[in-house]
């Protein structure tokens, strides 16, 4: 999802709203528009209206108060620790400063450390100003996240498009001067002006102000860049009769020009942004901290953790039922087993592992009795043998053994010829490596002959 980025510039008669969204890298504008001048939370409710209601967890917006509503001064201190500046802030402020700070929140901007310790520029701003600011925001549960001060905000959004000079933010409710190096404000003026004032009174006053600006820089004066929405052609004629180098500005974001009006909108949109680190202030600190947005955070990632929680114990019963199951099929399998090796091999005097005992009880039967197919002849193979033998032999076999790599069959006949044919029979046999009569001998009643006949076995185990 793109993230928003959204700048709302609060006028005296005008709400100037920027909506930008920042995708991949890319940065486009989605709108730029107007709201009429309204009481406060009626201009907070279109503008929540305006914005399609709920906002998204990745929304950013910023906004700022006029550079009247604060006294800023540039500190140095001895140290660089933040938390000591911090510290220490208030009580330089309150040394330098013509008002007493009773009524007054001070914050500043991170500190920039140096070879004797550390520079930050802090800013006492108007207490009742910035509750009532902020409230308005509150109250219907628009999460502000950066509120800043002019022009420190619109110099910090828009240092990617501004060249060193002077900008100068002609808004409803005053005029202020930036002094702008390296995309940072070194120093401003602030007139208590706006339309109140004739257009040429009013070149004049900034002509004034931007001289006292320049006056440490080159002799020839810096570029002036007018923005905001009195930022009129006719101040503009009236500005290039006292200066030299005076401008309009507008800038170019994905294709889309933003026009004088709308940029210090637009800026707050691109100061929405920052992770914390530009040369900015942001008063949304300590009592004035954003909190209702984290707070329904906090309740959406309670139940995130909630549920994932009862997936995960869900996860642990199921898999835990499943372990329990399986383990009691084995245990019954074994059992088994176990009843099916007892039966089958009854003289087993020890049963450790059982399927391991079974496959080799087994390999040694088939070893030994030839039933299962091989390279040699199976004892099936050797009773067919002996039914195909000659009907013309009168032939019984009494025993027949066979062994591994021999057969031997005894029994008895009427002659030594036949004998001798049974022989030759077998020989003939592809089964047999070596047929010998190994006896035969007449019965003492002269009427059989008795027989022992010996065959090796050929292929493995056969005598060569």
């Amino acid at each position: 999802m793109a993230k928003r980025l959204i700048g709302v510039d609060i006028g005296r008669h005008t709400l100037r709203l920027a909506v930008l969204t920042h995708e991949q890298g890319v940065l486009s504008v989605v709108s730029v528009l107007e709201i009429p001048y309204e009481e406060t939370a009626a201009q907070m409710a279109r503008l929540r209206d305006t914005l399609n209601g709920d906002f998204h967890l990745g929304d950013r917006l910023a906004a700022c108060l006029p550079g009247g509503a604060a006294l800023v001064r540039r500190l140095t201190f001895p140290f660089h620790d933040r938390r000591k500046i911090a510290t220490a802030i208030p009580f330089e402020l309150a040394a330098q400063l013509p008002v007493a700070l009773d009524d007054y929140t001070t914050v500043m901007q991170p500190p920039v450390r140096n070879d004797a310790g550390a520079t930050t520029v802090a800013a006492a701003v108007n207490t009742p100003l910035l509750t009532e600011t902020l409230a308005s925001f509150d109250a219907l549960g628009i999460p502000l996240h950066i509120l800043d001060l002019a022009p420190y905000a619109y110099v910090a959004g828009l240092k990617e498009f501004l060249v060193d000079g002077i900008l100068v933010s002609v808004m409803e409710q005053g005029t202020s001067l930036a002094l702008v190096r390296a995309g940072e404000v070194r120093d401003y003026r602030q007139l208590p002006f706006g339309v109140e004032i004739e257009v040429a009174d009013q070149a004049q006053a900034i002509h004034r102000e931007a001289t006292l600006l320049e006056r440490t820089q080159q002799p020839g004066g810096l570029i002036l860049q007018l923005m905001g929405p009195l930022a009129t052609p006719e101040l503009l004629t009236a500005l290039n009769a006292l200066r030299d180098e005076v401008e309009i500005l507008s800038i170019d974001i994905n294709g889309q020009t933003i026009d004088a009006p709308f940029l210090p909108a637009v800026a707050l949109a691109l100061r929405a942004a920052d992770t914390g680190k530009a040369q900015a202030f942001n008063l949304r600190q300590g009592a004035f901290a954003l909190k209702s947005e984290w707070a329904g955070l906090r309740k959406k990632l309670v139940m995130i953790a909630c549920l994932a929680g009862l997936a995960m114990i869900t996860l642990g019963v199921s898999m835990g039922m499943r372990y329990y199951d399986k383990q009691h099929q084995v245990r019954i399998l074994e059992q088994q087993m176990m009843v099916l090796y007892k039966k089958s091999f009854p003289m087993a005097a020890t049963v450790v592992d059982v399927p391991l005992q079974m496959k080799s009880a087994i390999r040694q039967l088939q070893e030994e009795s030839g039933i299962i197919g091989s390279e040699q002849l199976s004892s099936l193979q050797l009773l067919r043998t002996l039914s195909e033998m000659p009907k013309s032999l009168s032939i019984d076999v009494d025993e027949v053994i066979m062994e591994r790599n021999e057969v031997r069959i005894s029994g008895r006949t009427t002659t030594f010829e036949e004998v001798n044919r049974m022989a030759e029979t077998f020989r003939h046999s592809p089964h047999f490596e070596k047929v010998e009569v190994a006896e035969s001998k007449m019965d003492l009643d002269g009427k059989r002959v008795s027989y022992r006949l010996r065959m090796i076995l050929r292929g493995k185990g056969g005598a060569a």
